[in-house]
């Protein structure tokens, strides 16, 4: 096979690759599209009132006049020597309310951690640690299920009954109003979700911030399209609270466990079972505004002016291609096999948009590839005119090419409801920012995508569990009198 020959066969595969990605990217953008104008047709309709949950008062003073309810805290910490124990701190110097206990679950063979728990421990009467019955590491459901056992002890105890029990992990910067909200939420609600705000890095830590852009758009928009259409709200894993009703429920559907640890998502799981079994579910999105005199945390630094949990993303690409390629691990592959396509239609067409990656992400390398491909194919033109020239791989005003074109206008639109979303949250710079940060975002999607990919498969020849990639964790520097009431 000549050269020539090479080159022919080539551009046939690409024009034919070009055109499946062409379809497929067009479904995807019509999909997208549909949320993004089923979020604007409703937020026309609730002009006044869009940015609060419906359940939540304008003001938040009236969340001090309901009475406290006890409320559990648990957090899971696996080699978290270098943050729990700020964490913690900050945690119990921040919340304004009183009635709440923290349940830190650590391993016997990481010794490190138990020390700096001891720290803060000995601190704060209402901060409590727990050690597992098994070496780590496990899996963080597994943690979970430790500290629910030591809960339930506790409660015997001390003749308590904690009608809340929420979840953090170690690097989260908590809200001072977190509490207020779940107090007045649950047990109306068995699954309340706040929202997930990244922290902000450095401009030029594109991959750290690219988080910030895609949690903008998920927890500002499609997740409250998600519940508008479904009521089903997914755990984010952090930041969730759960009725006692809901703790039963999960205990009864895992056969003794509350959360199941064989899956690397059990909190997107969480949300698809206890909406099966009609529990009430809901996306929190609370800007704090008080009527009175606002209490001193308002405005302070490291207090995002919404109910919210922040926390830093990482910012090395392996590390977040890591961290991605577990989440689609769990979301698409463990969950697909594990709940199926269940529900009513709405519901199904969630699970959709959930897996659509399978499809969605090698189209985008595709396209990826296929636009370096014609900047070679061009620049060795300029180079050498008299080079062998092949048909256009998608000629001028075809069929083809007008799907192009719709697919670049359904581009723009991305474009643009990312900007919108990111600027809301963080301003309109970082606004700015997530239009370059979407082709980071994509890269690292697209390589998260093929290790889930390769680990399942694997797992899937080998009968072995796919391995829990921890995620290194990073605390802000808060200084801690910062964090007093």
């Amino acid at each position: 096979m000549t050269l020539v020959d090479f080159l022919a066969g080539f551009w046939l595969v690409v024009a034919i690759l070009l055109r499946v990605g062409i379809v497929i990217i067009l479904v995807s953008s019509i999909d997208d599209f549909f949320i993004d104008l089923r979020y604007w047709l409703w937020r026309l309709a609730h002009w006044r009132d869009w940015r609060r949950s419906a359940a939540l008062p304008e003001y938040a003073d009236e969340l001090y006049q309901a009475p406290q309810q006890h409320i559990a805290i648990m957090i899971p910490a696996w080699h978290e020597a270098p943050v729990i124990a700020r964490m913690a701190d900050y945690l119990a110097r921040s919340f304004d309310y009183d009635n709440y206990h923290v349940f830190i679950g650590t391993y016997p063979n990481d010794l490190e951690t138990q020390a700096e728990v001891d720290k803060v421990v000995a601190r704060y009467p209402h901060l409590h640690k727990m050690v597992t019955s098994e070496a780590g590491p496990t899996t963080k459901a597994d943690c979970l299920n430790h500290i629910i056992a030591a809960i339930t002890a506790f409660e015997a105890e001390h003749g308590l009954n904690f009608s809340c029990l929420a979840y953090h992990d170690a690097e989260d910067v908590v809200h001072p109003l977190e509490l207020r909200v779940f107090n007045h939420l649950v047990p109306r609600y068995d699954l309340v979700q706040l929202p997930v705000m990244p922290l902000v890095r450095p401009w030029w830590q594109m991959v750290g911030n690219h988080y910030v852009d895609e949690f903008s758009e998920w927890h500002g928009k499609d997740l409250l399209v998600r519940e508008q259409l479904t009521g089903q709200v997914p755990s984010a894993g952090v930041g969730t609270a759960f009725s006692r009703k809901a703790i039963a429920l999960l205990e009864k559907m895992n056969k003794g466990q509350v959360f199941d640890t064989s899956s690397l998502t059990e909190d997107y799981e969480i949300g698809v079972r206890l909406h099966e079994v009609g529990a009430r579910e809901m996306l929190v999105h609370y800007p704090v505004r008080f009527k009175g005199q606002a209490p001193a945390w308002l405005g302070r630094k490291g207090v995002h002016d919404m109910v919210c949990v922040q926390e830093f993303f990482p910012h090395k690409p392996l590390l977040a291609v890591r961290q991605k390629s577990r989440w689609i691990v769990g979301i698409v592959f463990q969950s697909w096999s594990k709940l199926g396509w269940r529900g009513n239609l709405a519901m199904r067409y969630m699970l959709m948009r959930d897996r659509k990656s399978v499809l969605a992400f090698p189209s985008l390398l595709m396209g990826y590839l296929i636009v370096a491909a014609m900047l070679v194919r061009g620049g060795h033109l300029r180079l050498n005119p008299d080079w062998w020239r092949y048909p256009d791989l998608i000629p001028a005003h075809s069929f083809f090419w007008t799907l192009a074109f719709i697919n670049f206008i359904f581009m723009l639109n991305r474009l643009l409801q990312r900007f919108i979303c990111t600027q809301r949250y963080f301003g309109f710079w970082q606004g700015v920012q997530s239009v370059p940060r979407m082709v980071v975002g994509n890269f690292i999607n697209i390589g998260a995508f093929f290790r889930a990919f390769t680990q399942s498969r694997r797992s899937g020849k080998t009968g072995e569990a796919v391995k829990w990639d921890k995620t290194q964790h990073v605390f802000p520097d808060l200084h801690a009198g910062e964090a007093e009431r």
